[in-house]
């Protein structure tokens, strides 16, 4: 038989031409070919898989390539950070905190709770730096600004000694003392109530009294407050034995024989003693008329021992006395004694028209405000 003639546009097209034509065909099945040697033989079908499984996959990929191990390291770092960050408030701030302690689930929950407290007072250090830097510039800054910032600062310093009482609490040797937990709490609350005082000196007349300077130093001051609120919550879960019997829960916490229980065995035998007469014994005496040792309050708290380990007694005669009393940190273990309600009285008159901020407007103030310290019996 003869052979069939080719078609005229087949015999005029050139053989360069022809093999293109193969490799274009041919293309998608080496394509399929890559993709099955790569993935492993197996076609998977994206568009059915469902969006969860596919978000899964990624993550394994970016946790480790599948690797179990680390798969389960993974998941037992996400496992601790829900349990340790679902009583807190600011869980997203909890996360991040928890996020770099490297086995954070064989991690005790005091060392969790030290962590996130030496956070905070990296947070403070941060902040204090902040609005050192605004003080830089008082050109630019209004008068009550210029207080606020300063207040701040003060409040800062007060601020970092708490969270350091707090670390030396919980690193303690005596780890399940009730005491030691309410000590935690106890300068934990104080540490967090600076953070919003700082804020408050701010606070004008009206929302456009608040000056220019809270805007930019708002955000550093929540991320502390945060986070000693955190540790706060975190405390809460601390084991704590749970005394019951003849002390009661009144107003003042727990009460013993009719006092609170943090007033001392001495203290209310001093308290029994006087009974409307001035105190048998008086470190000593403030009055008006010049009959004590001092004429204004003031005067006697600066004159009291620093850091005193035992009871300092002021004994504060009938009268009225004028004044913003402040009384420092250094100052412990005192106690005002009066001579009875609208006898004894302290008043002053600072606010905010003359630009007296929130921090400096207390007639009796202590910094830090913590009820172990000082006690008021007027």
């Amino acid at each position: 038989m003869p052979p069939r003639p080719r078609s005229a546009a087949a015999a005029k097209l050139p053989v360069p031409a022809t093999f293109l034509s193969l490799a274009l065909l041919l293309l998608p099945l080496g394509f399929l070919a890559t993709h099955r040697t790569f993935s492993g033989g197996v076609a998977v079908s994206t568009s059915a898989a469902p969006a969860e499984e596919r978000h899964r996959e990624e993550r394994v990929l970016l946790a480790g390539g599948g690797n179990a191990d680390a798969d389960a390291a993974a998941a037992e770092h996400a496992a601790a950070v829900d349990r340790h960050c679902g009583c807190t408030l600011h869980r997203d701030v909890c996360a991040s905190t928890l996020a770099t302690i490297p086995n954070l689930a064989q991690k005790p929950l005091r060392d969790v709770i030290s962590h996130v407290v030496a956070r905070a007072a990296a947070a403070v250090r941060a902040s204090s730096s902040n609005c050192s830097s605004y003080l830089r510039r008082p050109q630019r800054l209004r008068v009550r600004d210029r207080l606020a910032l300063s207040d701040c600062l003060e409040l800062f310093g007060r601020t970092l000694g708490l969270l350091g009482t707090a670390a030396d609490e919980l690193s303690a040797g005596n780890r399940t003392a009730e005491e030691s937990i309410a000590g935690v709490q106890t300068v934990l609350s104080a540490a967090l109530t600076n953070q919003y005082t700082c804020l408050d000196g701010f606070a004008g007349p009206s929302a456009s009294g608040d000056g220019r300077v809270r805007p930019y130093i708002q955000g550093r001051i929540y991320h502390v407050a945060h986070l000693v609120s955190n540790s706060l919550a975190m405390v809460r879960r601390l084991p704590q034995h749970r005394r019951r019997g003849r002390e009661a829960l009144e107003g003042y916490g727990r009460v013993r024989r009719g006092f609170p229980s943090w007033v001392s065995a001495g203290d209310r035998r001093r308290l029994l003693q006087q009974q409307g007469a001035p105190p048998a014994v008086a470190d000593l005496v403030v009055a008006k008329d010049g009959s004590g040792n001092f004429t204004t309050v003031g005067e006697a708290v600066a004159a009291a021992p620093n850091n005193s380990e035992a009871r300092f007694v002021i004994y504060i005669k009938e009268g009225g006395y004028f004044e913003n009393v402040e009384v420092g940190p250094e100052k412990t273990n005192l106690m005002f004694v009066g001579d009875g309600m609208w006898k004894t009285v302290i008043k002053a008159s600072r606010n905010v028209a003359d630009n007296s901020t929130t921090f400096r407007s207390a007639t009796l103030g202590q910094l830090p405000t913590i009820a172990c310290c000082l006690h008021f019996f007027l």
